[in-house]
């Protein structure tokens, strides 16, 4: 039944629901039928509600799903919040540093485990003096103590070389700045700081190992001679006319099968091993071949051979992981027992992997290099001032509660006009087809009917005021107020309007917004690149990509490298038919030039190979994808300046050696051979006096090399005091019937002191077809080819180079030096491929910026849904005082025009009319607000009088009030301070404005570089400027020449310690000094100005400066260690070797001379200070000039001599040249006439005394002029926009089109319920009300006693 009921109570108030009903400040005048009125309303109400439900819906729904790309700005970064920020929005997270350049030692420690073997007792000097033996040469090439001081001494260089390498690593790591514009997450910054670490350690050591190697190949094949008698044997003869007759045979190794391999083209190794034989009894007769003595004992992992190096290089050291191997060694090193040795104290305990010293030293006897990266202290360092992301979201619940607010404000009055006038279009449209057959007359009648329907209109009824004047003005208000709504004015033939107004600022409305393309394919990117190249970015998934995923290099070599001349079969047909020559004939040495050709091609497909293998490994740092055009400058640019490092770096391996080999004048066997025999050996003997004391040793001396003049006994030009020394090259006839004259010279064939220096000073010119004399070789080598059994084919196969200059950039007639510098490469043919990087880079989508309007046509909808409502209330509310305030101005106005003569003066002070306008105004306003009422008697319903309505209606007028303002105050509030970025743009300022700029926003403001990439060379200018030596006339050819022109070509005229034996040689040193010097620092700095300075956003002047500055004081740095390196190691080299000079400065052959056959020996040098030059290489005295007839020596000062003259040099100062009587002294003994200047102490900051080894650690640079110019960088860079970003709160604007668009909707929604909480208060409170009064009711059935108590309560209660 109830429900029932409560089915009919909502059928009936549907049915009846009335929203259009007339209230009675709203009467119509031509009412005539009320109950078609109603109906009517009825359907209007019907229509209203549904198109209101629908198309509150439809905005709402599309709102509500409608997805936007918002910008999130975080500040007040700490780790914690970053580290969730990243696992969240990793892809767009982006946090600028407030510090961009950080150096690595602020950020990484590295812990570096080098082999236990060099932090032994093995390589300490006391342990490494303990195995020298003054006659080590004597013991035998297979006895272990002939090698045991030079393999240590070498192993204890070697783990200092690594230990130098792995500082300056290290070094190199901790001033190498990570330049991050952004913060890098802790997997970023790891691959990236491992990627530079391992990058430059594997350079460092490739470095190492490939001149190493070059050095091996150029000793081997030079055959430099060891004074340990381990690859040369000095044979001696008998004595003939107080001479002694030479011989000398190399080392070699035989085998069961009767056949021996010699150490010139062979690298032989044998065990190491101990004998207790005395040295004495050994035949002098097998101390050439390598094999052990009987009774022997093997000293386990050690080997002997040819050279103490290659010995050292193939052993495993298992004798220092043994105690017994380690007592062996005290029972054949007595002095081992000075210091106290024990073997079980010094054994090295840990884990033996049996790996050669080789392999050790490849990897810088590192076993572990552990990095530690403190990404906190990163993280603070860069210290982020805010981060910000980007996401997609939907519509926020507040903004859905204040859209919803803001659309029911206008939809309600839109839909209330809409669904009005659609009932009313289609009732008139009835009447009308019943009436349509009316006559024009009619028709005329209605369109003036319309028109005084509108003269009548009123909107301002009130029906407390319907006087006459009221009514004007009332009609007057509804004109002003549909003027103001809708106001048509003509401007510029164009209609506009406050409505249409709002409309056409929402729609033209645009700001710069930030668009994401989830699409990020290659085509998709080359398509907005090409409209939004200034602002497009696709952050790359992979920031850290190898160079070998999108580049290889295929480079072609010289058709030298390639062709027969440096095959095998050749060089050693060369060689084993050289001993049919005469000495001075090309083809004695050719063997040896070409076999230098095969090394030198092979090393430098080693080296490339090598040197493409780091590079490809290289990482290759991008955040975001870069343009076709920008990637492919700056790979061209990386991989120029790869190309150029990798040639600097052969070159100067070369320069270096070469230098060292000609300043020191190594010892090197004969080229002239027989039989296994060498008879010219440039060597000489002390006159023997007494032929028959076989006791007495006599000492042999060298003969310097030179070169004589061809087909003549004239010496031309001795090699060691001249480096310019060449002949042509000759062969000569020894019958052929095609070539008559007994001497042909080959064409571009040059003959030096050494055989690489022949070779690199040479040309092909004769290999090539055209060249018109590759018949000649090839008759110059009839026999050759005639009695090769071994490769009959090799006449079929051998054949002339071919010459076309559209494939090689060398001529017939280039320098092999030339060649040998461009490391042999004709082309680096280099494959680039941008598709490959862009897919390896991997971007998950790209955006950009661009100018566009806010909304579209759905939100310019809305935009005027949501505040038609809020500006038709305001214009309801302002236009009555609106016109009320212009009528009394102008009844002001009249009145004071026509009272003009007659005016009131009232004396009564300023101060009291204030007070009373005060007073009235407060009593106004009091009142107003006690009987302010907005609602009317329907909003309460019919069943309540009116005098109740009006006191429900005040007190529902301050709900409303309460309600409005708090809603109202909290909803924008909360919008308002809802923080959203705004962004100011500058499209590309100068520089000028730019700096205004920076003055004003400071490091705020940002600005894109167009061209990211520019060379150095651009905006820096660098000058160097070198020691004053490198300047002087003293390092200039002529000045050296003039010096040797007054020496005697035969040194050997001067006493041993006479410093003009080796005046030209270090004059040639410090010449060859300055000049690789200079190449290092030119080569430098040119590898700098070329290199690309990459800046995604433009450096701030500071950063720049601070930029330049530290990588120019890094490059400079750099310089000397690379030459310094290569030094030492020749020095570790030449002395672990224990190489001759022919100066013979640091070893003497010596030999019991007798009838008899025997060998010589070799005595170490004694210098100042007991010092051996056996037992090390710095060993010098002062230099002295020594006259013919006197034996007192004249010092020079400054000037050393010492084991090697580049040893000694190195050791000496520059102090002669500053002093005008040294070089007087100078000009006097070498009988030079001429004068020289000496050098000034004011051009100079180093000291007369400063060593050269001291200048060679500073390249002899003075220092670095440098001039970085950030005006010119601006212009490389040339900023295509400038922005400033800055978080805002509060709008004017937004906060008056956000009051307006709530006001509306708040207003209907709380006109509406405000009645309704009223009238539910009021019925819970009369409810409460009667139940308290209804249980307090007195009972008539009590006594009268009773009663009384009754009614006392009741009062009391009453009264309470």
């Amino acid at each position: 039944m109830k429900f029932k009921i409560l089915t009919t109570w909502l059928y009936q108030k549907v049915v009846n629901y009335n929203l259009f009903m007339l209230e009675g400040n709203k009467f119509n005048d031509d009412i005539q039928d009320l109950t078609m009125i109603i109906k009517h309303q009825k359907y209007k109400t019907w229509l209203y509600i549904i198109l209101f439900t629908v198309c509150l819906y439809i905005l709402f729904y599309i709102n509500l799903i409608k997805t936007q790309l918002t910008t999130v700005v975080i500040f007040d970064i700490t780790l914690n919040k970053f580290t969730k920020l990243y696992s969240e929005h990793s892809q767009t997270l982006s946090c600028p540093c407030s510090t961009i350049t950080i150096p690595y030692q602020n950020l990484s420690s590295n812990d570096v485990q080098i082999h236990l073997i060099c932090s032994s007792i093995f390589i300490d000097l006391e342990w490494i003096k303990t195995l020298y033996f003054e006659e080590a040469s004597q013991y035998g090439v297979w006895d272990f103590r002939t090698t045991a001081y030079s393999q240590f001494k070498l192993l204890s260089s070697f783990c200092t070389l690594s230990k130098e390498i792995i500082s300056q690593t290290r070094n190199d790591i901790d001033n190498n700045e990570l330049v991050t514009l952004y913060l890098l997450s802790q997997k970023q910054l790891e691959i990236e700081i491992n990627g530079v670490i391992e990058y430059l350690n594997n350079s460092a050591a490739s470095r190492m190992r490939t001149f190493l190697n070059y050095l091996r190949n150029t000793s081997d094949k030079h055959y430099f001679v060891s004074a340990l008698n381990t690859n040369f044997v000095i044979e001696t003869r008998c004595v003939k006319n107080g001479h002694a007759y030479f011989k000398a045979r190399k080392v070699e190794l035989g085998n069961s099968g009767g056949n021996s391999r010699q150490c010139d083209n062979n690298i032989l190794i044998m065990n190491a091993t101990l004998s207790p034989l005395p040295y004495q009894s050994i035949d002098y007769s097998i101390r050439h071949m390598m094999y052990p003595m009987p009774n022997s004992t093997v000293v386990n992992g050690f080997f002997t051979g040819c050279t103490p190096l290659e010995a050292l290089l193939k052993s495993t050291l298992d004798c220092l992981y043994s105690t017994e191997c380690l007592q062996l060694l005290l029972d054949y090193f007595p002095k081992l027992q000075k210091i106290n040795f024990d073997p079980d104290n010094s054994v090295l305990f840990s884990e033996h992997e049996n790996i050669s010293v080789n392999e050790y030293l490849d990897n810088l006897f590192i076993t572990n290099w552990l990095v530690e990266i403190n990404y906190t202290k990163y993280f603070h360092i860069c210290s982020p001032s805010k981060c910000t992301y980007s996401k997609t979201e939907r519509t926020e619940l507040v903004y859905a509660i204040t859209l919803f607010i803001s659309l029911y404000g206008g939809l309600v009055i839109i839909l209330r006009l809409i669904a009005s006038f659609s009932i009313d279009i289609v009732m008139k449209w009835k009447c009308f087809s019943k009436k349509r057959k009316e006559n024009l007359s009619e028709q005329r009648t209605n369109k003036l009917k319309f028109v005084q329907t509108m003269k009548r209109l009123n909107l301002f009824k009130n029906v407390n005021d319907q006087a006459e004047q009221s009514i004007r003005d009332q009609k007057m208000i509804t004109r002003v107020y549909l003027i103001l709504l809708i106001e048509y004015t003509t401007s510029n033939g164009s209609d506009t309007s406050s409505i249409c107004t709002v409309c056409l600022f929402t729609s033209f409305n645009s700001e710069i917004m930030l668009i994401t393309v989830t699409n990020s394919s290659m085509e998709t990117y080359n398509f907005l690149e090409v409209s939004y190249s200034n602002t497009l970015q696709c952050p790359c998934s992979n920031q850290a990509i190898s160079h070998k995923k999108f580049l290889s290099l295929s480079p072609r070599f010289h058709k030298i490298c390639s062709s027969y001349f440096i095959h095998t079969d050749w060089i050693d047909m060369l060689r084993i038919q050289r001993k049919y020559y005469h000495a001075d004939d090309w083809r004695t040495s050719a063997f040896l030039q070409f076999q230098f050709l095969s090394d030198f091609c092979h090393l430098a497909r080693k080296t490339i190979d090598e040197a493409t293998i780091r590079f490809s490994s290289q990482l290759f740092i991008v955040s975001s994808v870069m343009n076709e055009i920008e990637f492919n400058k700056q790979i061209n640019k990386s991989l120029n300046q790869f190309y150029q490092s990798i040639v600097y770096d052969f070159g100067l391996t070369t320069d270096v050696l070469q230098l060292l080999i000609q300043i020191d004048q190594l010892y090197v066997e004969s080229s002239k051979q027989a039989f296994g025999e060498i008879d010219n050996v440039n060597l000489i003997s002390d006159i023997i006096t007494d032929e028959t004391n076989s006791t007495k040793p006599v000492k042999i001396h060298f003969l310097l090399n030179e070169i004589p003049e061809i087909n003549s006994t004239t010496v031309m030009c001795v090699c060691a005091l001249n480096p310019y020394c060449e002949t042509p090259a000759v062969v000569y006839n020894l019958g052929f019937d095609t070539y008559k004259d007994k001497i042909r010279y080959v064409p571009g064939w040059i003959q030096r002191c050494l055989a690489v220096d022949s070779l690199l000073f040479s040309s092909f010119h004769c290999l090539y077809e055209d060249s018109g004399c590759f018949p000649f070789l090839l008759a110059s080598f009839y026999n050759m080819f005639d009695n090769d059994y071994r490769n009959p084919s090799l006449t079929f196969d051998f054949g002339p180079l071919i010459y076309d200059a559209t494939t090689t950039r060398f001529s017939l007639h280039t320098n092999v030096s030339i060649m040998f510098k461009e490391i042999m490469i004709e082309q680096w043919n280099p494959s680039i491929s941008y598709q490959s990087f862009y897919e390896s880079c991997a971007p998950t989508y790209c955006i950009y910026s661009r100018r566009m309007r806010t909304e579209n046509f759905f939100g310019v909808i809305i935009t005027l849904i949501s505040m038609i409502g809020g500006i038709i209330l305001v214009l309801q509310i302002v236009t009555p005082y609106l016109v009320k305030l212009i009528l009394e101005l102008l009844t002001i106005f009249k009145k004071n025009k026509r009272q003009k003569q007659r005016r009131l003066h009232i004396h009564q002070s300023r101060f009291n009319k204030m007070k009373i306008i005060t007073q009235n105004m407060i009593k106004l306003f009091s009142t107003t607000l006690v009987e302010l009422n907005i609602f009317s008697l329907l909003d309460f319903g019919d069943h309540i009088d009116q005098l109740t309505a009006k006191r429900y209606g005040r007190w529902a007028t301050r709900l409303y009030f309460i309600l409005f303002l708090s809603s109202l105050t909290i909803l924008i509030f909360y919008t308002i301070i809802l923080p959203h970025n705004v962004t100011k743009n500058f499209k590309q300022p100068l520089f000028i404005s730019y700096q205004q700029l920076r003055e004003i926003y400071g490091n705020e403001l940002k600005c894109s570089c167009s061209r990211i990439a520019s060379t150095y060379n651009e905006s820096v200018e660098i000058i160097p400027v070198f020691h004053p030596i490198c300047s002087s006339q003293f390092v200039s050819k002529e000045w050296l020449i003039d010096r040797i022109k007054g020496l005697d070509s035969n040194l050997s005229v001067y006493l041993q310690n006479d410093y003009r034996r080796f005046l030209s040689a270090h004059l040639q040193y410090l010449q060859g000094l300055c000049r690789l010097s200079n190449d290092s620092v030119t080569n430098a700095i040119n590898e700098f100005l070329t290199s690309l300075l990459v800046t995604v956003e433009l450096l701030t002047e500071e950063n720049f400066h601070h930029r330049i500055e530290t990588l120019i004081e890094q490059s400079k740095s750099n310089v000397p260690i690379l030459f310094s390196r290569f030094l030492f190691m020749i020095q570790t080299f030449n002395h672990g070797n224990a190489f001759m000079s022919t100066y013979e400065t640091n070893f003497q052959y010596v030999s019991l001379m007798s009838c008899h056959a025997s060998y010589a020996y070799t005595e170490a040098i004694i210098y100042d200070d007991n010092c051996s030059c056996g037992l090390f290489s710095n060993c010098t005295t002062q230099a002295t000039f020594i006259e013919e007839n006197s034996s007192k020596p004249i010092s020079i000062i400054g000037l050393k001599m010492g084991c090697l003259p580049s040893e000694s040099f190195r050791l000496s100062t520059l102090e002669c040249f500053y002093n005008q009587s040294c070089l007087n002294l100078l000009h006097q003994y070498t009988n030079n006439e001429n004068s020289s200047i000496p050098l000034s102490t004011n051009f100079s900051s180093f000291l007369p005394n400063t060593t050269i080894n001291e200048l060679i650690s500073h390249s002899f640079t003075e220092k670095w002029s440098k001039n970085p110019n950030y005006s010119s960088y601006y212009n490389q860079c040339l900023p295509s926009l400038c922005s400033y970003t800055y978080v805002a709160k509060f709008n004017v604007l937004y906060i008056i089109t956000l009051f307006l668009s709530l006001q509306g909707g708040l207003t209907l929604v709380l006109t509406w319920i405000c009645p309704k909480i009223i009238r539910i208060i009021l019925k819970i409170y009369h409810y409460y009300r009667r139940r308290r009064r209804t249980s307090v009711h007195p009972d008539n059935s009590l006594t009268i006693p009773s009663n009384n108590i009754n009614i006392r309560t009741t009062i009391n209660r009453t009264s309470e």
